[in-house]
């Protein structure tokens, strides 16, 4: 078995992540798709690092001030984390298959506890993402009109014509660029000395 400080083990991580979301970023931006190549890569170096020796007795993840390989189990439950709180924005047609899919390989990297606190950065910076587009980019007006036309069909009772953000959408949201985002931000917050949003044990 590989063996690792602590120390190195986190940065190690944490620039292989970095790496493969800029890479998915990239498809997203140019291509409006992500790889399913490139997030089964993703997933499987998650769970590969995650069973790294680090020699330590700490197993707090990347996302800590105390680092530690988390296992494959808590691995798995972090990349089942991810797909699960991401899946109903796919079923309900907000995002793409292919961002749920990475969210999920993210969550290998991070485990289940820490991916629930990304996926919060990761909403958040899809909004504020969003939010430019309304507000800075062409097509504003038309995007605002499809946000009321969505909005309107969650009413019960409501009627017309249906709304289906992944294909009618004047502006296909490269979401990986708000996963990266989310995920840079708690990167910092956390190494910065900040604890977690949530914190479960």
């Amino acid at each position: 078995m590989v063996s690792l400080s602590s120390a190195n083990w986190q940065q190690a991580c944490l620039l292989l992540l970095v790496a493969l979301l800029t890479i998915s970023m990239c498809f997203d931006l140019l291509q409006r798709r992500i790889p399913n190549v490139l997030v089964v890569i993703t997933l499987a170096a998650g769970l590969a690092l995650q069973l790294v020796n680090t020699g330590e007795t700490t197993k707090g993840g990347i996302f800590t001030a105390e680092p530690g390989a988390l296992g494959l189990w808590l691995s798995l439950a972090g990349a089942l984390t991810g797909l699960v709180l991401f899946l109903p924005m796919w079923i309900f047609r907000a995002l793409g298959a292919g961002d749920v899919k990475l969210m999920a390989a993210v969550g290998a990297f991070a485990g289940p506890a820490a991916t629930v606190n990304l996926a919060l950065c990761v909403l958040l910076a899809g909004g504020v993402l969003a939010l430019a587009r309304l507000l800075l980019f062409p097509g504003g007006a038309l995007a605002r009109h499809n946000l009321a036309t969505m909005l309107g069909q969650l009413r019960p009772g409501s009627a017309g014509t249906a709304f289906d953000a992944r294909t009618q959408t004047v502006w296909r949201m490269p979401y990986a660029v708000a996963i990266a985002g989310g995920v840079a931000f708690y990167a910092y917050w956390t190494l910065s000395g900040r604890g977690p949003f949530i914190q479960f044990w």
